[in-house]
């Protein structure tokens, strides 16, 4: 009889249930097994990177092996970005495998180790990412349809108001980047219930009433403070907008008018700002000095892609520098997935997620985390993460899909890069780019009209 114990970091392999926050939760980790004569048995369906054997009954065992399954899905095509920043090419490296991971059972999970489900605000970054990164799986297809057969669309998907407004904008977004007519078509009238939904929900002022203990949320790192009802609305009028670009709709143009007195409104958190943005507010230098303020403190993994797409068009150099300050300290601190959440703050003292920490140091997965995630309850390895695969694509790359796919505008951005080559997986084909300076080519396949802004 063995006690067989998981950690995503060496620490959390030695916690004990209770310990520091340590759980069984969606994935049990910390469990006793028995091996018996000439077995050949698996064990621990969970994500992992350290595992410890305890013999716990009996005088002595034999093991001839112990292996190590990895479980992912058979993707036929995959990415390939190499710029000549070596940080650079290991933190999309490190993104393309965390969101890889998260591909299990025909859908997209949050977190291979906890949370794993289909959680419809984490989905958005996640499946930009995987367009851009894999192409159209079928992952996508099936996380959306499973929350909206799972959800009447007079109900809250994920029991939360803005995860609706999220599967409006992640079925925007797939058919404006696939231009999967008979999927849109699939869809259309329950994304137009949720809209119809949102409008009886916010009166002619713009006052929301929602209902539900997260009324208003737009992520964790704002959640329950006063502003984040500016964050829900943004995120609101960012839905309405999108639906608007493929189809007419009263009730978007209604939502419009009712929220656009918010994108005025002043916060001091920069997922909100970001949003603001996003959402149409004009942008001012005091923005950009807002959101630069501090370098990566303020960032989020779940909101870092939303940030920094606000803060591109004003300081796209500024934007790649916080990029690697954020990323990198992950992977300073030993990452080989990028994780749920991280402050650039722990950094100062910690020890690796592959070492005990000396005397002195911190336990930078025991010892932080914050709201649902509080030490090793923390996932090290979270697919909305995957987010800053598209920043490079967008903003750097300068790639922009429209049309159903049928237009790319192609604006490459280097913020001080000397070249950045790409392949990128894009309908039927590859869309592939060279960047060297001012020397910039693209090729896309056949019947893709590619637009290149004037100088």
């Amino acid at each position: 009889k063995w006690r067989v114990t998981f950690g995503e970091s060496l620490t959390e392999c030695y916690a004990d249930i209770g310990y520091k926050n340590a759980t069984n939760d969606h994935a049990p980790r910390d469990i006793e097994v028995i091996t018996g004569m000439m077995s050949d048995l698996t064990f621990g369906q969970t994500g992992f990177r350290f595992v410890r054997l305890e013999l716990i009954q009996g005088d002595w065992a034999m093991l001839q092996s112990v292996f190590a399954v990895s479980i992912l899905p058979e993707l036929p095509r995959k990415a390939e970005i190499v710029t000549d920043d070596a940080q650079l090419n290991q933190i999309i490296e490190t993104a393309l495998y965390t969101l890889k991971l998260n591909f299990q059972n025909g859908f997209i999970w949050d977190g291979i180790k906890r949370d794993r489900l289909v959680w419809c605000g984490d989905l958005h970054p996640e499946i930009i990412t995987s367009l851009y990164a894999f192409g159209d799986t079928g992952h996508i297809q099936r996380s959306l349809e499973f929350l909206r057969e799972t959800t009447p669309a007079d109900r809250w998907i994920n029991d939360i108001p803005t995860y609706s407004a999220w599967w409006v904008i992640n079925l925007c977004d797939y058919c404006r980047f696939t231009g999967n007519h008979a999927f849109w078509l699939r869809n259309r009238d329950y994304a137009r219930e949720i809209i119809r939904h949102f409008a009886c929900c916010i009166d002619a002022d713009g006052k929301m009433a929602f209902g539900g203990g997260m009324e208003f949320f737009l992520d964790w790192s704002t959640a329950g403070t006063p502003e984040a009802v500016v964050g829900t609305a943004a995120l609101i009028l960012w839905m309405a907008e999108k639906f608007l670009e493929a189809e007419e709709d009263a009730c978007c143009r209604k939502l419009i008018e009712r929220l656009q007195s918010y994108l005025d409104w002043d916060t001091t958190l920069k997922p909100i700002r970001a949003f603001q943005l996003l959402a149409g507010r004009q942008p001012t230098p005091e923005d950009a000095a807002m959101l630069q303020s501090g370098g990566a403190a303020g960032f989020s993994t779940f909101m870092a892609y939303y940030i920094l797409s606000a803060m591109a068009p004003a300081d796209n150099k500024a934007c790649l520098r916080i990029l690697k300050e954020y990323y990198g300290g992950m992977l300073a601190l030993g990452a080989t997935t990028f994780w749920e959440d991280f402050d650039i703050s722990w950094i100062d003292g910690a020890a690796r997620i592959d070492e005990i920490p000396k005397e002195g140091q911190k336990d930078i997965h025991g010892d932080f985390g914050k709201h649902c995630y509080v030490r090793f309850r923390h996932s090290l390895c979270h697919g909305w993460s995957a987010g800053v695969v598209s920043y490079v694509v967008e903003r750097l790359l300068g790639i922009t899909v429209s049309d159903g796919g049928n237009t790319v505008r192609f604006a490459p951005d280097l913020a001080g890069l000397r070249s950045i080559e790409a392949r990128l997986p894009f309908r039927d084909g590859w869309l592939t780019v060279s960047v060297h300076g001012e020397e910039a080519r693209i090729e896309a396949p056949k019947g893709v009209t590619v637009l290149r802004p004037q100088n």
